[in-house]
């Protein structure tokens, strides 16, 4: 009844998906996915969610040979994906995989909780005869990225065919990529304040596309400030090494030295063009490097021809690894512990020659009230030599599935039956290095011991439990000792468990004139359980990140379903224009332990006026169940940024600029600044400490869903196929985290929202930080403490999708097209053509996180959901020889549908398109020849981005363009 596309192993083959999400992600209705493209920081590291519609990974539901398989998404806030069950595909093998079926809009009826954008489901092959062993490389056209494939299936049939048994293991592994390894990405092209804007009403944008971004208030060596204030007329200067008579700012360079420091073209509080700051391309991964083992085994048994036996077993093992993320901060971008660090010339570590450059500075520096004749300065570093946060991931993945089907007759009619017991374990860890702030705040207080002369730490007492000074001026300067005191590792743990129970019984009640009334029914018991453990180290908060709570919680659900076919035409019975009519419907019920009871259901149904044309459509209604983690987290520090509506490139947009910018200069008023105050808010560009929570309370989210299509496959064009969908989903009640973006829109673009206006505290004009947004222990210069930004989780939002699909396959043989006229020419048939061709196209995409609508974010027509994307794979077969020529599209899209020209430019992104070629030969005959001994052998040449064309605009997009460029595929499949 559904829309449904299907992608074929043989597809897979040949294109050289390497992992399922790798096809899935190519549908043009597949949104941005979650995948090991671009920093994966956090619990996310290495995994595979897929995003049908871009409604969110957690409203796709992924099955395996049409049941729920376990999860892969580590109860936590910090996993990088929304909260909920979704499967990691990289825990499911290539091998033996059949076909995986993509139903579109709704599923919930049949399948339960999460199938709101629609369903995967993956059908394996559990039955195999023979041996294939298969080898595939991969690397760039700059010769990295290299990806490795391995894999064997092995199967037979035993006891005169009763028992068959097959299996496949296969070894993966990616190598990483930084951002620096393409010029694309390295150019660091990012939106900066224009300095040519005058106001919101003169025709000039506000904000431009600038190259080489850095951040100039600091660096991997440091920089010294005269105070911690971030403006950059506070550096230190030297004499010009080119002009002596004239003064540069200055930086640390190796050693402790100071030399000239580039602060590049300054454009606003975190951003510069150019320059010596800090390069955030040389700390993030383009591409993680992730190995993965899975193996499977399916054994099936008939002991009668009415009672059969059937067991699957899959176990999946990841290595993954984030190798660069942001480093250990102290700036002046930053408050609390990530602060700039107050620091005195009396410092052993500063060489001579610097501490004799500090104290000559033309205007005078403040005392050192402990150290007779030193002066103070304030150190901002980025410490990418102490705590690099690299995170790495490891894990298993268990899934053991027994089941027993039979048929039985009753009344001249056969009944089929089923009962299964399905069992899966995911668990692992992630690691990531940090420091101990207490004992880093020992080790850079240093001091030259009296007796030996050499820096130790000020405090006595540290010395004795081990205290290493640690040297921050330079890259470089800290010491492995040192290094080794501070260090602590943080290691979060989790597991996930999953048990269901289902059977169901089908079968056909009656016959009508148009054939059997079918149904089936079924119940099904599912158990969820789900823990995330911290060490102490990481729950404690001791290091520079947020304290991380442990999180233990469990979910089950009764189910009960039904589902039918009622033939109204059909076979010998039509009429005119009633070739064939068909109604169906499916019914849930489900009682949840936590948000209680619900059902979904769908009815719909599919009409051949002729025999050439099917037209079909459905209703249906779906639901997605609170995830554990939305509902038992407990009050836990996290780290936030924002878009800030106050922001002065942000308060003449949104929904209403009037409301926002009145409420925004009143807010400016309360705080004793002026009414047209001018803010660049650093919560855009850097984060504060703040705090989220689970709600126990939250329901079911709801999806109204609808589809409507045809399919046509005209008998005067043989081979074409024709169809076309329309889909539109309306999903109320939507479970979000209700961030800080959100509860600042509610607070400013609603005339009444004081309740999201008391979640947050700014700086008052005699605040270290006037006017910007305040974390957890930041003082707001009235006498209050900031707790931080307070968000968390509630049944408020909604979206609202509408969408068409259509797709055309057409196969046609040459030699028909072309009447022989080349058969005697070539020795034989010119071969076959086949066209398979795939549009999607979003007609509207709306959210509003608060279900207030003035927060309307409009989706459709941006970067990730352009408004029209395509597929078209076009291939060539004859005799051993395959050729198969792909073509992905995007339509030109927007950065964001609420800017304007006034506000930002460029708007918009051009098409974008993508060439894949995929060269495959058949030499089973020349091993047939030499006597090799085996069935079949297929050697395969792919290239990827075949004119190597480059994202636009270089770190727009991850997971929408391509940031790799051209990549060579080789490989070689032979069955025995």
């Amino acid at each position: 009844m559904q829309p449904i596309q299907v992608i074929t192993n043989q597809r897979i083959e040949e294109r050289g998906f390497t992992n399922v999400a790798d096809a899935l992600n190519e549908l043009p209705s597949s949104g941005i996915p979650v995948n090991p493209i671009g920093d994966q920081a956090g619990f996310g590291t290495g995994r595979n969610f897929v995003n049908i519609f871009n409604l969110g990974t957690n409203r796709t539901l992924t099955l395996v040979n049409g049941r729920r398989f376990v999860g892969g998404n580590a109860s936590s806030i910090f996993s990088g994906a929304g909260a909920g069950g979704q499967v990691d595909l990289n825990v499911i093998p290539t091998g033996l995989v059949d076909r995986i079926e993509t139903i579109q809009a709704g599923g919930s009826a049949v399948y339960g909780s999460d199938a709101i954008a629609g369903v995967i489901n993956i059908i394996t092959k559990t039955r195999y005869e023979g041996v294939e062993v298969d080898g595939r490389f991969g690397i760039s056209d700059q010769n990295d990225g290299e990806s490795y494939r391995g894999r064997i299936i092995t199967g037979t049939s035993l006891l005169d065919d009763k028992l068959s048994i097959a299996g496949s293991y296969e070894y993966n592994e990616t190598k990483g990529l930084p951002f620096t390894s393409r010029a694309v990405t390295a150019r660091q092209i990012t939106f900066a304040v224009n300095p040519a804007n005058t106001s919101t009403t003169d025709g000039i944008p506000g904000s431009i596309l600038i190259t080489n971004r850095r951040i100039p208030e600091t660096t991997l060596g440091g920089l010294p400030f005269r105070t911690g204030s971030s403006a950059l007329s506070g550096l230190l200067t030297i004499p010009d090494p080119a002009n002596p008579a004239a003064r540069v700012t200055a930086q640390f360079g190796p050693g402790g030295v100071l030399v000239p420091y580039a602060a590049g073209t300054f454009f606003s509080s975190g951003v510069a063009g150019g320059g010596n700051g800090l390069n955030l391309a040389e700390l993030s991964s383009l591409q993680s490097p992730v190995k993965r083992h899975v193996a499977t085994a399916f054994v099936n048994y008939e002991i009668n021809d009415n009672l059969r036996l059937s067991s699957e077993f899959f176990f999946a093992k990841f290595d993954a690894v984030e190798p660069f993320n942001q480093p250990v901060y102290n700036a002046p971008l930053f408050g609390g512990a990530s602060g700039s660090l107050q620091t005195s010339t009396a410092n052993p570590f500063l060489p001579a020659a610097t501490r004799a450059a500090i104290l000559a500075q033309p205007t005078l520096l403040p005392a050192d009230p402990n150290n007779l004749g030193e002066r103070l300065f304030f150190l901002s570093r980025a410490s990418a030599d102490i705590g690099n946060n690299k995170t790495k991931g490891q894990g298993d993945t268990k899934r053991a599935v027994f089941a027993v089907d039979g048929d039985f007759e009753v009344l001249d009619r056969k009944f089929d039956w089923n009962v299964s017991a399905n069992f899966g374990e995911a668990k692992g860890d992630f690691r990531v290095p940090n420091i101990d702030q207490s004992k880093f705040l020992l080790a850079i207080d240093a001091v030259r011991d009296p007796a030996t002369g050499a820096a130790a730490c000020r405090n006595v007492a540290s010395r004795t439990q081990g205290c290493v000074p640690l040297n921050l001026f330079g890259l470089g300067g800290p010491s492995k000792a040192a290094l080794d005191y501070i260090g602590v590792q943080f290691q979060s743990d989790f597991k996930i468990l999953q048990t269901v129970y289902n059977g169901n019984l089908s079968g056909s009640l009656f016959t009508l004139p148009a054939g059997d009334v079918s149904f089936n029914v079924g119940y099904e018991y599912r158990l969820e359980k789900s823990d995330f453990n911290p060490n102490d180290p990481q729950e404690l908060g001791i290091g520079r990140s947020a304290a991380i709570s442990s999180l233990a919680g469990k979910y089950n659900t009764n189910e009960y379903y039904a589902e039918g076919v009622l033939p109204i035409f059909g076979g010998d019975f039509t009429l005119p224009l009633m070739h064939s009519l068909e109604l169906d419907g499916q019914y849930r019920h489900v009682d949840h332990s936590l948000a209680g009871k619900d059902e979904a259901w769908t009815y719909g149904f599919r009409w051949k006026p002729i025999s050439d044309l099917m037209i079909r459509a459905q209703k249906s209604k779906s639901f997605r169940a609170p995830a554990i983690t939305e509902v038992f987290l407990p009050n836990a520090t996290s780290f936030i940024s924002a878009t800030d509506p106050c922001d002065a490139r942000n308060i003449a947009t949104g929904p209403n600029p009037t409301t926002r910018g009145a409420n925004c200069r009143a807010a400016f008023a309360a705080l004793g600044l002026p009414a047209n105050f001018s803010l660049t808010s650093q919560v855009q560009a850097a984060t504060v400490q703040g705090a989220t929570s689970g709600n126990p309370d939250l329901r079911n989210e709801i999806a109204d869903q609808w589809s409507a299509g045809f399919v046509y496959q005209p008998r005067w064009i043989d081979g074409l196929t024709v169809s076309f969908d329309w889909v539109n989903i309306e999903l109320s009640k939507g479970i979000f985290n209700f961030g800080l973006s959100s509860i600042l829109q509610v607070c400013y673009d609603s005339p009444t929202a004081q309740d999201a206006c008391n979640r947050f505290l700014r700086g008052t004009s005699t605040a270290a930080r006037p006017g910007q947004i305040l974390g957890f222990g930041e003082a707001a210069g009235n006498g209050q403490t900031s707790i931080g930004p307070q968000t968390g989780f509630i049944n408020a939002g909604y979206i609202n999708f509408e969408g068409y699909t259509v797709g055309v396959d057409y196969k046609v043989e040459l030699d028909s097209v072309f009447n022989g006229a080349f058969a005697n020419w070539l020795g034989g048939s010119p071969g076959r053509l086949d066209f398979d061709f795939d549009m999607y196209w979003v007609d509207s995409q709306e959210t509003s996180v608060t279900g207030l609508g003035f927060d309307l974010n409009r989706d459709e027509g941006e970067i990730g959901n352009a408004t029209w994307q395509s597929k078209l794979e076009t291939t060539y077969q004859r005799d051993d020889l395959q050729l198969v020529w792909t073509v992905n599209y995007q339509s030109e899209a927007v950065f964001n549908n609420d800017f304007n020209l006034e506000s930002r430019f460029p708007l918009r992104v051009n098409e974008y398109f993508i060439h894949d070629a995929a060269l495959s030969y058949d030499l089973s005959g020349l091993g047939k020849k030499t006597g090799l001994g085996f069935d079949k052998v297929v050697a395969r040449f792919i290239v990827r981005n075949v004119f190597d064309k480059e994202a636009p605009y270089g770190t727009t997009g991850l997971g929408v363009y391509d940031p790799i460029g051209r990549y060579y595929q080789v490989g070689l499949t032979a069955r025995f």
